[in-house]
C-alpha cells in the first residue's frame, strides 16, 4: 500500500523453516443491485433487505458481536449462483474501486459457492485487504491451500450462520497487532459437528473451523490459506500503509526537504515513528522493554550523484522481529511421593 511518491516494500521472513479503513468491512450483497452504503445499526438494514434475506442474516450476525464495527459498508450486485458468472462479482468490485470506494479493509459476501469464493480470493490476492469466507465445502480448502496470504477460510457445517463474518466483526474494531484469529468466541454461532480427524484435516489444509474445546466455543486456527498467520499478514498491511502515509505527509506538508543528511534524517524519523507505533500495538517484539527493530539508511555522499539529481532517496531499509503469539503450550510434569 503506497502512492506514486512513496514506495514501501515489506518482505516477511516468518514461516518456520523453509488506520485508515482497517476497521471497515465491506459486505458484497447479491440479492439486488445496491449503491455503496454504510450501516451503523441492524435496524437500518431493513430499509434495503428483508429479514428473510441472506444479507440481513449476515449483517445481523455482525452487529450482534461485542465488540463490533461502528460501521459496516454494503455494496450490491444482483447475481445468481446458478446462472451467473463469478467474474461478475469481481467486475463489480473493480467498478466500486474505480468510483473511489476503496476505503474498506475486509471483504465479505453472502456467496458461499466454491467458484464464487475462488474468484473473490483470486481478485483480492493483489490487494492489501483481507477476504474472509464461510463455507461447508470439504474440498475447497484443498484447492486454496498455499495460494493466498490474505484469504481466511472458516469451514462449518452451518455456514449460513456466518461464522467467518461474525469473527471479522468481532476483530475489526481492535488494534492490529493486539490479537490473533484463534481462540475467539463468536456470538450466536454453534460449534461445527466435525470429529477430530476432520478438524485435523481442515487445519492441515490451512483453514479454520469453530469448535468446542473444554466447554468453550472457539475459532480453531488463525491462518490464511497460504499457511501464514493472518495477524502477521495484517501487521504487514498496517506497517506498509502507515509508513507510506507518514512519509508522504512529510513530503506534502514540508515546503522543502533538503537532500542532505539532515533532510534524510527527517524521512527516517517518520519511519521510526511508525515502527514505534507498531511496537506499541504488539506487532514488533521487544527485549527488556526495547523494541527489536533497526533502520539503515545511506549518507548523502554514499548516494550516486545521478540518483540525487533525480531527487530519489534510495536504499532505506528496516528489519523488525515480530512479536508473534503463543497458541499452543507443552507442559511436562512429575508427581512424586
Amino acid at each position: 500500500m503506497g502512492n506514486r511518491y512513496v514506495d514501501v516494500t515489506i518482505t516477511r521472513q516468518t514461516k518456520p523453516v523453509s488506520e485508515k479503513g482497517f476497521g471497515t468491512p465491506l459486505v458484497l450483497a447479491t440479492s439486488k443491485n445496491l449503491a455503496y452504503k454504510v450501516y451503523t445499526d441492524i435496524d437500518q438494514v431493513t430499509a434495503d433487505f428483508a429479514t428473510t434475506t441472506e444479507e440481513y442474516k449476515l449483517l445481523a450476525c455482525m452487529f450482534e458481536q461485542d465488540p463490533r464495527p461502528s460501521e459496516i459498508a454494503v455494496y450490491g450486485v444482483q447475481y445468481s449462483s446458478e446462472t451467473g458468472d463469478p467474474a461478475d462479482l469481481t467486475s463489480a468490485l473493480d467498478t466500486l474501486i474505480a468510483m473511489g470506494r476503496n476505503d474498506f479493509y475486509y471483504l465479505l459476501s453472502v456467496e458461499q459457492g466454491d467458484d464464487e469464493i475462488a474468484a473473490l480470493a483470486q481478485w483480492i490476492r493483489t490487494k492489501d485487504k483481507i477476504y474472509a469466507a464461510s463455507t461447508s465445502s470439504t474440498t475447497l480448502y484443498q484447492t486454496l491451500k498455499g495460494l493466498y496470504d490474505n484469504v481466511f477460510l472458516l469451514v462449518h457445517d452451518q455456514p449460513r450462520q456466518y461464522p467467518a463474518e461474525g469473527l471479522v466483526a468481532l476483530l475489526a474494531p481492535l488494534e492490529i497487532g493486539s490479537y490473533t484469529w484463534t481462540f475467539k468466541m463468536i456470538r450466536n454461532i454453534d460449534p461445527a459437528t466435525y470429529d477430530d480427524d476432520q478438524i485435523d484435516d481442515i487445519h492441515s489444509n490451512n483453514a479454520c473451523t469453530y469448535i468446542s474445546e473444554s466447554g468453550v466455543n472457539i475459532t480453531s486456527h488463525g491462518v490464511a490459506t497460504s499457511g501464514e498467520y493472518i495477524d502477521v499478514v495484517q501487521s504487514t498491511h498496517f506497517i506498509k500503509s502507515s509508513m507510506a502515509k507518514a512519509v508522504f505527509e512529510l513530503l506534502a506538508k514540508t515546503p522543502k526537504i533538503p537532500y542532505t543528511d539532515t533532510g534524510i534524517a527527517l524521512v527516517v524519523a517518520e519511519i521510526d515513528k511508525v515502527l514505534k507505533q507498531a511496537f506499541k500495538q504488539g506487532i514488533i517484539a521487544d527485549e527488556n522493554g526495547e523494541p527489536l527493530y533497526s533502520i539503515t539508511v545511506p549518507k548523502r555522499d554514499e548516494i550516486p550523484a545521478n540518483t540525487r539529481a533525480q531527487r530519489v532517496l534510495p536504499d532505506i531499509e528496516w528489519t523488525a522481529i515480530i512479536a508473534g503469539a503463543v497458541e499452543k503450550v507443552e507442559i511436562k510434569g512429575t508427581l512424586a511421593v
